[in-house]
């Protein structure tokens, strides 16, 4: 009863897998836990706070409802970005499939240029976890990239057919 399972288990978890593809499924992640973070602290800030903050620096009450909102959409954003990567970059990704390899790495750059942008503009809570996380997101999917990780999501015949 242990053969089976020590089967899937091989073919669930190829071995031989380069160090640059897996120094880069480690960013994804870890960029995708500092998001989801940042995303959950946004939806948490207290809007009582925020609000009276405006409302001293001469703003009326619906600027104050307006950015709360606003706060919160990009709270909500952050937190599908961070659980999206973090699901791409997971099994998936791991096993060497060349479509979630590209789709993750359209999502990482779309993803790190949302976060950088609201570091500038000012929306992002924390903006250390929001550079950390497009930073890895960006070294990650330089890293797939990369020549030596090129074997491990070359397309296999029944793939490369079907394109």
């Amino acid at each position: 009863m242990t053969e089976p399972a020590d089967a899937a288990d091989s073919a669930a978890a190829p071995t031989g897998r380069p160090t640059l593809v897996t120094v880069a499924l480690v960013a994804w992640i870890v960029g995708a836990v500092a998001v989801l973070l940042l995303g959950l602290l946004s939806l948490t800030f207290p809007v009582s706070t925020l609000r009276e903050q405006i409302l001293e620096g001469g703003g009326t009450a619906s600027d104050a409802d307006g950015l709360a909102t606003i706060l919160r959409t990009v709270g909500v954003l952050f937190v599908v970005v961070g659980a999206g990567v973090g699901f791409l970059a997971g099994p998936t990704c791991r096993r060497g499939d060349v479509r979630f390899r590209r789709a993750l790495m359209v999502l990482s750059a779309l993803a790190a240029l949302f976060l950088l942008g609201s570091v500038l503009i000012g929306f992002a809570v924390v903006p250390l976890l929001a550079t950390v996380g497009a930073l890895t997101f960006l070294v990650a999917s330089l890293l797939v990239y990369r020549p030596g990780a090129a074997a491990w999501f070359a397309p296999t015949a029944g793939e490369a057919d079907a394109s």
